[in-house]
């Protein structure tokens, strides 16, 4: 069966305590410090640097708006050093607890299809990941890069902070933070509340979510990209 949903309810709560690799505790945080505007509802979960013009997005939409971004940080506390880690960013579209939890999709991937804990997700090589609204993409002049680049040298030794890009109307058109422990494949999960209203995009970066007894989850191919 596909990768199961983590009860991220429990794992993701504020204070939350997790013995991570190597026995070092983490305690949960939520960073809450900019949100994003989708002008069509149409969001991707992508690397910065690899959006795709053609991208149309998940099939689960939202209405277009801004919603608050949350990152889920792991305040890791070891023997030989103090550290933390972004677990998790969560593109909030209702303050409503999510009661269940499905694989975001794109194109024609079909969740059923998925053999034994694999995923669909995206795939990162240059250590960060985020969202992105898909009528955003095509506005991106050939300055981005320069732009990304720019918000990632903000954070200084802040590696846990939020990166943002704006438009011409100083709307955050882009949010993007360090994934995890750097490169691999990440899935991203759609919340949604006792109505079946979505709640929340979540992508996890498999910092708290990781039994390193089991073996890797593997992304699907293609991975959504």
């Amino acid at each position: 069966m596909p990768l199961p949903v983590p009860d991220f309810n429990q794992v993701f709560a504020p204070g939350a305590r997790h013995e991570g690799r190597g026995g070092d505790v983490a305690t949960v945080r939520l960073r809450r410090e900019t949100s994003l505007w989708l002008p069509s509802g149409r969001v991707v979960a992508c690397e910065p640097f690899g959006f795709d013009p053609g991208d149309t997005g998940f099939t689960q939409q939202v209405p277009p708006g801004e919603y608050p971004v949350e990152l889920v940080i792991a305040d890791f506390h070891g023997a030989q050093r103090d550290y933390d880690v972004v677990a998790a960013i969560k593109l909030v579209i209702r303050d409503e607890p999510a009661v269940h939890w499905e694989m975001a999709v794109s194109g024609d991937q079909d969740v059923s299809e998925l053999g034994d804990d694999e995923f669909f997700g995206y795939p990162v090589d240059g250590g960060t990941g985020g969202f992105v609204d898909a009528a955003s993409i095509a506005t991106f002049g050939e300055d981005y890069i320069d732009r990304i680049m720019m918000s990632l040298d903000t954070r200084e030794e802040d590696y846990t902070a939020p990166c943002t890009v704006t438009d011409e109307e100083g709307r955050v058109v882009v949010v993007s933070c360090s994934s995890g422990d750097g490169d691999g494949y990440y899935p991203t999960w759609v919340g949604r509340t006792a109505d079946g209203e979505i709640a929340c995009f979540l992508t996890d970066f498999f910092i708290l979510t990781d039994d390193e007894d089991e073996e890797e989850p593997s992304p699907a191919e293609p991975a959504q990209v």
